[in-house]
């Protein structure tokens, strides 16, 4: 049996946490620079506010009604981390799928399987603070299913259990379940087995399984064998492996000076390593864009220049040299630029790196200066160690007027109590 367990309303119960006050309040978080609603509260729902919508564009009289916070992903980071910790005390195997996901492994656990799944509930609230919700069933796509009935409960603790395949309630689930609520079909896939009759969940479920695979590859047949009790994927299975880093940002206001364009540079493309180095990957070119703010009458500029690298490398300093390069090519004297990034592709394992004749490939010197570097920057913060000097009040940085304390990972941030 498998567990999905997923930390409801995430963002917006982060941000209740250490504001009590916000409870019962529409609660909407916003993106960078806080362009627009990314999380919403239920209340925040019920006004009809989309996902989604740019922040200016939210009625006056609406705004006045809710409570808008800029995202604070150091403190979603630790709270999830947190809740891992709380879960992975308690069952034989822990796998996060994101950072409000995780599936459990419950294997060899005795007891009732709806108590065992309102204990983690609580043992969440009790150690994070945080509501969960829980969904158990034979195999993962099943217990993701499972999680969303369990969410639609109206009191605490939130779970539901299939413990059979052939549960009545389940059938009657996926018999009204739309493929686009199948965990791994997307919407060019949806098209195709709706061409051929397969409308929901549980058609798919009923489909034969040597045709499925020849028509539409393993992972379908895979999938509807999971929707019928029979687990065969792992978590990875439908993991797209990552083609492409993209760093990025607007600023809140243009920059037209090379020098400040360049630290923005130098902060993307140390992002930009770190995310490398995080997923053992290495890249084999990289990229740079500039544009101007196409909302404004300014003269208008967008360029994006490529180059590939002579070997694959996942050095920060190696790859903020030749984006400082293709910057210099790119920026033109006078313009007002509202956007800049760094994208590298043509990633490849750092473990399988193909050697050449013609360029080395890092040397151990360079391996071993960026796993410090990514050891400081962890312990003792981004700030810690950086390429250049980067002021937290520069133009370029990111706009997060509405953003909460980091309560938990930050000394000088911690809540105060007073008494009365």
């Amino acid at each position: 049996m498998y567990a999905l367990v997923d930390a409801n309303n995430f963002y917006v119960s982060c941000e209740r946490l250490f504001a009590p006050h916000l409870e019962g309040r529409a609660v909407g978080v916003l993106s960078n620079n806080d362009g627009c609603v990314i999380a919403r509260s239920e209340e925040f729902k019920a006004l009809g506010i989309p996902m989604g919508i740019p922040t200016h564009k939210i009625a006056p009289a609406l705004r006045r009604r809710t409570t808008l916070c800029s995202s604070n992903y150091t403190l979603y980071g630790d709270l999830s981390a947190r809740i891992q910790q709380v879960l992975a005390a308690r069952v034989p195997a822990l796998e996060p799928y994101s950072i409000d996901e995780c599936f459990l492994d419950l294997r060899g656990l005795p007891g009732d399987l709806g108590s065992l799944g309102a204990g983690l509930c609580e043992a969440v609230a009790r150690e994070v603070g945080l509501p969960v919700s829980v969904g158990i069933a034979p195999t993962r796509t099943l217990a993701k299913l499972a999680n969303h009935r369990a969410k639609r409960q109206a009191g605490r603790p939130q779970v539901c259990v299939w413990a059979h395949g052939n549960d009545r309630d389940l059938h009657a689930t996926l018999a009204a379940l739309p493929l686009s609520a199948v965990w791994g079909i997307g919407e060019r896939l949806q098209c195709r087995l709706l061409d051929h009759g397969i409308d929901t969940a549980g058609a798919l479920r009923s489909a034969p399984i040597n045709w499925l695979q020849r028509r539409f590859g393993v992972v379908v047949a895979r999938t509807a064998l999971e929707l019928a009790g029979q687990p065969c994927l792992a978590g990875t299975d439908l993991a797209t492996p990552r083609r492409s880093i993209l760093c990025s940002r607007s600023f809140r206001q243009a920059l037209r000076q090379r020098a400040s364009l360049a630290a923005a540079l130098r902060y993307h493309c140390q992002r930009a390593g770190e995310k490398l180095r995080r997923d053992d990957l290495q890249a084999g070119a990289i990229g740079v864009f500039l544009r101007t703010n196409p909302f404004q009458n300014v003269v208008q500029h967008r360029a994006s220049l490529w180059a590939p690298l002579p070997a694959p490398s996942a050095d920060t300093l190696y790859l903020n040299q030749l984006a400082q390069q293709l910057l210099d090519e790119l920026w033109e004297a006078g313009l007002a630029y509202h956007k800049l990034g760094v994208m590298l592709t043509d990633l490849s394992p750092r473990q399988h790196q193909q050697a050449s004749l013609l360029a080395p490939a890092e040397s151990p010197t360079q391996v071993q200066l960026m796993g410090a570097w990514d050891s400081i920057r962890a312990r003792f913060g981004r700030a810690a160690l950086t390429l250049g000097i980067q002021a937290p009040d520069a133009d370029w940085q990111m706009h997060s007027r509405r953003r909460s304390s980091r309560y938990t990972t930050r000394w000088d941030e911690l809540p105060a109590v007073r008494a009365r």
